[in-house]
């Protein structure tokens, strides 16, 4: 991880790897049905709670699936319900 930072910072720039709080508010209102949010987990780096917190307050289900063998099926009908029913869907790599 480190060597990628150190590579990252110099190619394109150190701004590129420094650490940026999460605005989830700022995040949802640059998406849309059609554009999905997939926040990717770093160590110590967890958005479930914010994500779960900006679903509360929009008044909006979330439902949640921890991926590991044998859960594809349940992920799908999941998407398949949430698609239908304008809920959000958490897919969590435990």
């Amino acid at each position: 991880m480190v060597a990628a930072q150190t590579y990252i910072a110099k190619a394109i720039g150190e701004r590129f790897v420094e650490s940026v709080p999460l605005n989830m508010e700022t995040t949802w209102a640059e998406s849309t049905p059609y554009v999905p949010l997939i926040c990717l987990l770093s160590p110590g780096a967890d958005p479930t709670k914010l994500i779960e917190e900006l679903a509360k307050r929009k008044k909006i289900a979330t439902l949640g699936v921890s991926m590991g063998q044998g859960q594809e099926i349940i992920a799908r009908k999941l998407m398949s319900t949430a698609t239908q029913n304008g809920q959000w869907v958490l897919l969590q790599n435990t």
